[in-house]
């Protein structure tokens, strides 16, 4: 898609409030009613940081629009980060299941893989609506030697996560029971920096529960932005489009050569113009 935007960025103005998204964006950059369907229809538009794919929205005065990526089409599958004969390491895209368990519905990482001819083995899990690196083992034995050093809580994992409301304390710990299953967590924290009714957050799990850092943070009264499981969305002034936490920096022990590894997935573009929307 090569479409020259003029206007990348614009707030609606009061006497165009009420009309389509795909109107607004033709208007402000000139263009055709069919490309600025397009441009919304392959995810490229956020409406106050929210990524939105249906060009009929009607938008409101003050509502902040933002073409987020030009000149290409998003890909939406996870990128390759690294392989050898026993790893493979890829950035996973929100929405798509690390595998499919039970009657879990939806795209999974591990059946992108084996599509392009990678069997691989799943040793840990993102949420689905988590972006971020992530690690498969290609044989069996690696399998096995990775997912016991998580076991043994020997894999270093850093994510990235905008949460609602500002923290007292700029760096510490969240450890304690989980009220959803009473298992103990602890996950070392450090503000990044301070946004708009928000924080843009470091998080170094310590164990690996399941939902461990949106659990203990909506526990604290911050929850993560846009998580609709575990915060009431309807009580938010950040409108979000999934989650935002990131998946940042993982780090083990290879399973062959035994040295220290570290790979890291760059924030993705709808948490950076989430975090631009909110900046001070």
């Amino acid at each position: 898609m090569n479409i020259k935007i003029i206007n990348r960025s614009f707030v609606v103005p009061g006497e165009l409030n009420g009309r389509r998204l795909d109107y607004l964006i033709a208007l402000f950059n000139n263009l055709s009613r069919r490309n600025a369907r397009n441009i919304v229809e392959k995810g490229l538009v956020l409406v106050n940081g929210m990524r939105i794919t249906f060009p009929s929205k009607k938008v409101n005065k003050d509502d902040k629009i933002v073409i987020i990526e030009t000149g290409e089409e998003i890909n939406l599958e996870p990128a390759l980060i690294y392989e050898d004969n026993v790893l493979i390491v890829v950035n996973k895209p929100p929405g798509y299941l690390s595998e499919k368990i039970g009657t879990e519905k939806g795209k999974a990482v591990n059946e992108i893989l084996k599509r392009k001819g990678k069997s691989v083995y799943p040793v840990h899990r993102l949420d689905r609506e988590t972006s971020g690196v992530m690690v498969f083992a290609r044989t069996p034995s690696a399998r096995d030697f990775l997912i016991a050093e998580f076991k043994m809580r020997k894999v270093n994992k850093t994510y990235i996560g905008i949460i609602e409301g500002h923290l007292q304390n700029k760096k510490g710990v969240l450890k304690g029971k989980l009220l959803k299953t009473g298992e103990y967590a602890v996950t070392d924290y450090e503000v990044m920096k301070e946004l708009k009714g928000a924080c843009l957050l470091k998080l170094m799990p310590k164990t690996g529960r399941t939902h461990q850092l949106r659990l203990q943070l909506a526990q604290i009264g911050h929850p993560v932005v846009g998580d609709k499981k575990y915060y009431n969305i309807k009580k938010t002034k950040i409108f979000f489009q999934r989650q935002a936490l990131h998946s940042y920096e993982i780090s083990f022990v290879h399973p062959e050569t035994k040295k220290w590894i570290s790979f890291t997935a760059p924030i993705p573009e709808d948490m950076k113009q989430l975090i631009k929307s909110l900046s001070l």
